[in-house]
């Protein structure tokens, strides 16, 4: 088990799972996903049967309903079936999950079996933002994508940020994919799955730094490297978007507008604007950018979508911070993150990633949400103490919730999205790396077969010489 529910009493027994298992199911319930994982979570020693309800349950033999109680699910585990109840098509999924987590295998006189323990639980989740940012890269494939959101909806995050860096093939321009990126059509059914499992499905783009669509370490530009008549849709770098340009500006509004029609309906629409190298923080830049990023709120409102921003272009180190801390601050002064943050429109949302501070608070986020905004704290790989800050900080000071990133560490440092995980959903601050390394492990093999394919079991192809 990785989850301890906030309120759990065990009762007497065990429920022995059969090798073949009714059970009545909300409609959201009664896909071929959630089969799977009933089957990979019993250790393919079971199969679900699914009959519709219209209730918001999942039902398995004589096992009574337990009302809430407040609580976003119940669970109702007795020795002759099992119960879980929610009011809502999210909250029962949580319920599913939090019983999946809860099955253990015995030993039985045909080999191995599955059963779950007899308790009563009420749980909730900390915060409804549970967020988790994901590259797909040149490197990524099909498979292992889908592996990964499987992964994060086992591990009850609610949304998902996706990025494609030079990954997707766009209308308005060939040349923001690379030739082997995928098609829409390739990246629907995992989109769909997604969102099957309870995920919402965050796009992402770019719209200032970060223009190249490629780590900034080596060199490469998705549209420079194809086509460098294009250069003057960027800064004389590459780096940055020319976004003063109108032809740039209707460039970005295409590529939104793609991505919202492949993801579908959502809340939200990220559009990135950190780690703008060179800018001239002059009163006219300033204004013209707060302006451009105001503008985009206001055109996602009339989509009912609020845009996500990462913060530090709008930071400056101030001399009281602790000293222990290590920030990442790009505003030159603190007029600078003055004026911006009063210009920027306060609906919109700010991610704020400091990847190297230690202690809680992370007193950046506290600016933001001093200033008025809704504030995601972000943590990544860094380490324990890092991780262990971000949390803390949106637990003791209720930021709006948590946006893990993962970047290209994602497949060396898949354990830490588990202790994210764990800090968002329930403020469970004491796993460890060391100690999560086999916990994740078990929980990746459950929610995706690798069928004995070597490159496909665990989440790197090769075990020497390779990143992924």
């Amino acid at each position: 088990m990785i989850f301890h529910p906030q309120h759990l009493v065990p009762t007497e027994g065990s429920f022995r799972i059969q090798p073949n298992v009714s059970a009545m199911v909300h409609s959201c319930l009664n896909k071929d996903v959630f089969r799977e994982f009933w089957k990979g979570f019993t250790f393919q020693c079971s199969e679900l049967h699914t009959v519709e309800t219209e209730d918001f349950v999942f039902t398995v033999g004589n096992a009574q309903k337990i009302p809430l109680g407040g609580y976003a699910y119940s669970i109702n585990i007795e020795r002759n079936g099992i119960c879980v109840h929610a009011e809502s098509e999210k909250n029962l999924i949580l319920g599913l999950m939090t019983l999946l987590d809860r099955i253990h295998a015995i030993d039985s006189g045909n080999g191995t079996a599955a059963e779950i323990d007899c308790c009563e639980i009420h749980d909730s989740p900390l915060t409804p933002y549970r967020m988790i940012h994901f590259c797909v890269f040149p490197e990524t494939d099909l498979w292992s994508f889908r592996h990964f959101m499987r992964f994060c909806a086992a591990l009850r995050f609610s949304h998902v940020v996706l990025e494609f860096w030079g990954m997707l093939q766009y209308d308005c321009l060939k040349e923001l994919s690379w030739s082997s990126a995928f098609t829409k059509d390739q990246i629907k059914p995992i989109i769909r799955e997604a969102k099957e499992l309870g995920l919402e499905v965050i796009p992402m783009f770019n719209h200032w730094g970060h223009a190249s669509a490629s780590r900034v370490a080596y060199g490469k530009h998705v549209v420079l490297d194809q086509n460098p008549t294009l250069q003057s849709y960027f800064s004389e770098d590459g780096w940055c978007w020319a976004i003063h340009k109108p032809k740039v500006k209707e460039l970005l509004r295409q590529v939104r507008n793609e991505l919202t029609e492949l993801c579908g309906v959502g809340s939200y629409f990220h559009i990135g604007c950190d780690e703008a190298f060179n800018f001239s923080f002059t009163r006219e830049n300033m204004s013209f950018i707060c302006d451009f990023i105001n503008e985009i709120n206001e055109e996602m409102a009339q989509q009912n979508r609020r845009i996500i921003i990462w913060g530090d272009m709008f930071l400056f180190q101030h001399e009281h911070y602790n000293e222990k801390n290590v920030y990442t601050c790009n505003a030159p002064s603190a007029d600078t993150e003055e004026y911006m943050l009063n210009r920027l429109n306060k609906k919109i949302i700010i991610a704020d990633w400091q990847y190297d501070a230690l202690h809680a608070p992370v007193e950046t986020a506290l600016v933001f949400q001093k200033r008025g905004f809704d504030c995601l704290i972000c943590p990544w790989d860094r380490g324990d103490n890092q991780l262990i800050a971000c949390i803390n900080t949106m637990k003791d000071h209720h930021l709006t919730g948590l946006l893990h990133t993962t970047w290209d560490t994602v497949h060396r440092r898949m354990p830490t999205i588990t202790i994210a995980a764990l800090g968002a959903f329930e403020g469970n601050t004491s796993f460890r790396l060391e100690h999560s390394r086999t916990h994740t492990a078990a929980l990746w093999r459950k929610v995706m077969f690798a069928n004995g394919e070597y490159e496909k079991a665990g989440w790197t192809k090769k075990q020497l010489g390779a990143l992924i």
